[in-house]
């Protein structure tokens, strides 16, 4: 029998804030003494994400080297209720929990071992370790590329569409969970399945009805 996966998006799907920036960074930087601009700490973060900086260099650039460090920042960070125990459970059911998340690296490694979801991950794909961020099609590249890996069986669950609508045309079955950032990013006549929560989400992974579902 073929394996089974799934794909997470990270922020805003097992992390609560989707819009990373506006409701975490920017705040955290604003507690430090940044008074760089939002487009401007947009446009560090996005060259971080990438890979084109560290994050040593990121809080350099703007301004708050001397106070802001890797650790302190992600204890930002707040879980989506239940995301550690839908992984396990889904792993447990014999779906493999993979991760394909805008991020830097040494930020996702902090965070997944600060609330212990390797355990439950098979794998990570970082933005700043590909060289490629959602929805650039070669940012799904490895995972598609992940062994066994069958991507019109494979269900991706993102809180921005245009990154489900990228995930679409690289095969997946697009999955959205609405969060905190999802309706500022609405796609027109696009309508994937809508989920709003943990439960929900294993309810729709694991359902059998009429083959409507992923895994029947």
């Amino acid at each position: 029998m073929p394996q089974r996966f799934v794909v997470f998006d990270a922020m805003g799907v097992l992390y609560r804030h989707g819009n990373v920036v506006r409701d975490v960074l920017l705040p955290y930087l604003r507690d430090h003494g940044c008074t760089r601009t939002e487009a401007e700490i947009r446009e560090v973060y996005r060259r971080c994400t990438l890979g084109e900086i560290s994050t040593g260099e990121l809080w350099a650039s703007l301004g708050v080297a001397g106070t802001a460090n890797d650790a302190d920042y992600c204890q930002r960070h707040e879980l989506t209720p239940d995301a550690p125990q839908t992984l396990q459970k889904l792993q447990e059911a014999g779906i493999t929990p993979l991760v394909l998340t805008n991020d830097a690296g040494p930020w996702s490694e902090q965070l997944r071992h600060r609330f212990d979801l390797d355990t439950h991950v098979a794998a990570w794909f970082v933005s700043s370790e590909i060289g490629a961020r959602k929805p650039d099609p070669a940012a799904y590249q490895p995972v598609l590329a992940h062994p066994g890996l069958d991507p019109a069986r494979t269900p991706f669950v993102d809180d921005r569409p245009t990154n489900l609508l990228a995930a679409r045309a690289a095969g997946f079955q697009p999955v959205l969970f609405h969060s905190d950032d999802t309706d500022a990013n609405l796609e027109a006549g696009f309508q994937p399945p809508l989920i709003r929560s943990m439960s929900e989400l294993w309810k729709y992974l694991t359902a059998t009805d009429r083959g409507v579902r992923p895994f029947r």
